[in-house]
């Protein structure tokens, strides 16, 4: 059984999965449930890159700001974080750059806000918090599914995953 517990099993690769712990459950609920999809887009019943065919939706938990920090920018779709920090957040900042959410990060990398609305004007800015530094977005965004953009290889100008500071 996998550290981070039912629904992760060994992978066996490491290149593109630094942690060889993949999502294998499915749809199964969990918070720690397909780390580095477009979290926002499924919950909706979107089909974002063939992540969900069948168009299942659970409004009620597309949050409005969704998604998965890794440790290194290319890893691979359902690759559980390796070694997440203690204590580390995303941060979403206004267009004033104060802190409106405080998002945990999960053992497998995901973190999500509560509301499925952002609850200020957009546009914002994210940050990553660990170890005492901080990764910040360079840009404004508009769209909180961070995964549509943070896949392996980066859309949208996106250098790739959304990462832990070095």
């Amino acid at each position: 059984m996998s550290p981070l517990g039912n629904g992760f099993a060994s992978s066996g690769a490491t290149d593109t999965c630094t942690s060889g712990q993949l999502w294998t459950a499915g749809t199964s609920e969990s918070e720690l449930m397909n780390p580095g999809f477009a979290c926002r887009s499924c919950h909706l019943g979107n089909n974002f890159q063939n992540q969900n065919p069948s168009g299942a939706s659970e409004r009620g938990k597309a949050y409005f700001f969704m998604g998965t920090a890794y440790g290194e920018v290319r890893q691979a779709d359902l690759c559980a974080a390796a070694n997440v920090p203690s204590g580390a957040v995303v941060e979403i900042l206004d267009m004033n750059d104060v802190v409106q959410a405080t998002l945990p990060i999960n053992a497998a990398g995901n973190f999500h806000s509560t509301k499925t609305t952002a609850g200020f004007t957009l546009p914002y800015k994210a940050r990553v918090k660990a170890n005492g530094k901080t990764n910040a977005m360079a840009s404004s965004q508009m769209e909180g599914d961070c995964n549509t953009c943070h896949t392996a290889m980066g859309l949208n100008a996106a250098p790739g995953r959304i990462f832990f500071p070095l």
